[in-house]
């Protein structure tokens, strides 16, 4: 699986959610600790900025997902599907975006499925729970459902209550082939944003400062545990990281 020019699943992957008042200083620290992606998280941005922010990720060479999450998601977006839906139209375009995030409860999701696919960019269906986490049979509906929907990657996000939550997620995104993102939210799932690559997850997103949802490791912790746990990801990175972090 690839996004932009990143290749996905060979060994562990880190996406950033940049502060978008910080922007260029994030991305530069982004770039030294080699970060694979940015999450544009448009729900987060002043709109007269939208344009200047993802060329200013292009600009670090950094490939984003495209998110523009609504407040009945865990987002910040309030107009209309209907503007959301102009806007997925007027930015999956945009060469800095290599992915769109759009979620499987969305009634805009095969509008902008089509787009994607029309734009040759690479398409994942995402559903969160912040307050809880579903039995097995739930879990599994879910991810075929997103499957159903036409998602190139499915992404699962859950609150966990226990660490049998987390347990249980990681057991059954095992059983999936098909190409994954998962976290258990929360203090009782964070471990899930470094083991989740065990059990089949493409990437595992982080922050600078301050977390945009709960569990997230910020990225200089993040990308130690990475070393420490996954031997491939030290292998390529160590090169990169002596000056920044090592």
């Amino acid at each position: 699986m690839q996004i932009g020019t990143v290749e996905l699943g060979n060994r562990p992957a880190v996406i950033l959610v940049p502060n978008w008042n910080n922007l260029e200083k994030e991305l530069e620290r982004a770039r030294d600790l080699r970060i694979d992606l940015v999450e544009a998280r448009v729900d987060l941005m002043e709109r007269e900025n939208i344009k200047e922010n993802l060329d200013l990720i292009a600009d670090y060479g950094f490939y984003s997902v495209l998110t523009i999450r609504p407040t009945w998601e865990g987002g910040s977006y309030k107009s209309s599907e209907g503007e959301r839906l102009a806007l997925f139209e007027e930015l999956i375009p945009h060469p800095a975006v290599g992915c769109v995030d759009v979620e499987l409860r969305a009634e805009i999701l095969p509008d902008v499925r089509e787009i994607v696919r029309s734009e040759g960019k690479k398409l994942i269906v995402s559903y969160h729970d912040f307050r809880r986490t579903p039995d097995r049979e739930e879990i599994e509906g879910v991810f075929n459902g997103a499957v159903s929907k036409g998602a190139d990657i499915v992404k699962l996000a859950f609150m966990g209550n226990s660490r049998s939550d987390a347990a249980r997620v990681c057991s059954v995104m095992a059983d999936f082939s098909h190409p994954k993102i998962f976290m258990v939210m929360g203090e009782y799932g964070k471990f899930t944003r470094v083991v989740g690559f065990s059990f089949g997850s493409l990437l595992t997103y982080t922050f600078f400062g301050e977390p945009v949802a709960p569990g997230q490791i910020e990225a200089e912790t993040l990308i130690e545990l990475l070393i420490q746990f996954y031997p491939e990801y030290r292998r390529e990175r160590e090169k990169f990281l002596k000056g920044a972090l090592l």
